[in-house]
């Protein structure tokens, strides 16, 4: 009853967007952005499968060779459990799910409803024990459907009263084990309403941002930290968007167009990371779809290296610190690998924080941990007393609040989701990629601990799970 309820209103709402200006608006924005193309250039190759999930590691290495500060023992060990991990992830393919029979449904839950009302009494000790029935209760296929939707709803009410703690691990749980019951289709086929969606929000916060701050932040670095957190975060939906776009085009000079937009404006913003980012996701994207031609592959990775080290230099130069731009990346890597390293030794093997570094990835939890900064990289700049906001690698923060274990599980993770996104060759499934292959790669950096990151990288997770068209 509640799939055949779920369909209709499905139906209801497709119905209703087909016959809609939005979707006539959406379909003549794209068709405007149907260019004259460039000339091709042709000549010379670049493997698209140099683009593949094993380009992580290349460029870890990579970066790990531009440091001349030595590791201990602890943080060399988390770097070969990470790449080891990671290349166990990337091989891992699909796991025949176990089945509990079906006889036990019943009785199954009934534990989980005793666990939920324990919560009552202790809800940190039933949380964890009611897990276990909820996985058991999806391994019998029973009413699947109705009884995580009912998780589901249930505990977005929990959350929407504000009992972050116990509601938040059920929604994630039943999110995950309804995407592997729903077929992708819906979503690939309304890819362009998604990007254009993207594009139209991202430039509008972008815009409000900008007018908060009362100039560009690029020109004044240390007074980033004044921009709205929400408006700036909604902002970055417009690389996201830009990559979209082109997958959807397949145009050349259309592509050029919404890329340079995107550039110049997430630069005027000071973040290096979103102009990293759509550069890098939209030549990952371009290559994919044959837009752009191997040898131009090369030429805009060699300009989106040049942009990087640029960027990473230019606070340096504003402040007149004399460094040059090598001499700024290569202390930069060493002083973020040294932070990693303070980080891996204070994590050892199961981890000190148990979680808080992401949990103030959060605005409004960080706000409630007392003496620390409201964001996870000023959380880790205060555990090694520095007064700016301080990077750890990729592997820092799961380093310091799981250990050796959240490495590896945490690379493991990543790994499977690169191959699996990999694997999908529909329009989202390539921008998808994209996207997470190059939050990735600067992630390798700068740490992969912003909010919006991690939910991007949640969602492509469900999208991997869901049942192909």
């Amino acid at each position: 009853m509640l799939e055949e309820a779920a369909s209709r209103v499905q139906s209801f709402l497709e119905d209703e967007y087909e016959r809609s200006a939005y979707k006539r608006f959406v379909e003549r924005f794209f068709e405007i952005l149907h260019f004259k193309e460039i000339p091709r250039i042709e000549w010379g190759t670049f493997p698209e499968k140099f683009l593949g999930p094993y380009s992580f590691v290349m460029v870890f290495i990579v970066i790990l060779g531009l440091s001349d500060h030595s590791l201990s023992t602890m943080g060399t060990l988390g770097i070969v459990v990470a790449l080891s991990g990671f290349c166990v992830g990337v091989t891992l393919k699909g796991v025949n799910r176990p089945r509990v029979p079906e006889k036990y449904f019943y009785v199954l839950l009934v534990l989980f409803g005793v666990c939920v009302v324990g919560m009552l009494f202790d809800w940190s000790l039933f949380l964890k024990l009611g897990l276990l029935p909820m996985v058991l209760l999806f391994l019998t296929r029973k009413y699947t459907k109705e009884v995580f939707v009912t998780v589901f709803l249930g505990s977005l009410l929990v959350l929407y009263k504000g009992f972050w703690g116990a509601a938040l691990p059920f929604t994630l749980f039943s999110l995950v084990f309804l995407a592997t019951l729903v077929r992708s289709f819906p979503v690939d086929r309304n890819l362009k309403v998604i990007a254009f969606t993207f594009l139209g929000v991202g430039l509008l916060f972008w815009v409000l941002d900008v007018l908060l701050f009362g100039g560009f932040p690029l020109v004044q670095p240390e007074a980033r930290r004044s921009l709205d957190a929400t408006f700036t975060m909604l902002s970055h939906l417009l690389p996201i968007g830009c990559v979209m776009g082109v997958v959807i085009t397949r145009n050349r000079t259309a592509s050029v167009v919404m890329v340079a937009v995107s550039v110049v404006l997430m630069a005027l913003l000071g973040y290096r990371t979103q102009v990293v980012l759509v550069m890098l996701a939209s030549c990952v994207a371009a290559l994919a779809t044959k837009v752009i031609s191997g040898v131009e592959a090369g030429l805009v990775l060699s300009g989106t290296g040049g942009v990087g080290l640029a960027l990473t230099s230019l606070r340096d130069v504003i402040l007149n610190t004399g460094t040059g731009v090598i001499d700024a990346v290569r202390t930069r890597i060493s002083v973020t690998l040294d932070i990693y390293d303070m980080m891996a030794n204070l994590g050892g093997v199961l981890g000190y924080t148990k979680g808080q570094v992401y949990v103030a990835a959060v605005p409004s939890l960080a706000r409630l941990m007392p003496k620390y900064a409201y964001s996870p990289r000023w959380y880790i700049a205060e555990m090694v007393g520095m007064n700016v906001s301080a990077t750890s690698t990729i592997l820092g923060p799961l380093a310091v609040d799981f250990g050796l274990v959240g490495i590896g599980v945490g690379m493991i993770f990543l790994g499977y989701l690169l191959s699996r996104l990999y694997e999908r060759k529909t329009p989202l499934g390539v921008s998808l990629y994209s996207i997470v292959l190059a939050y990735s790669i600067i992630g390798i950096e700068t740490g992969i601990v912003d909010l919006e990151v991690i939910l991007i990288f949640f969602l492509s997770f469900l999208y991997t799970l869901t049942l192909k068209s």
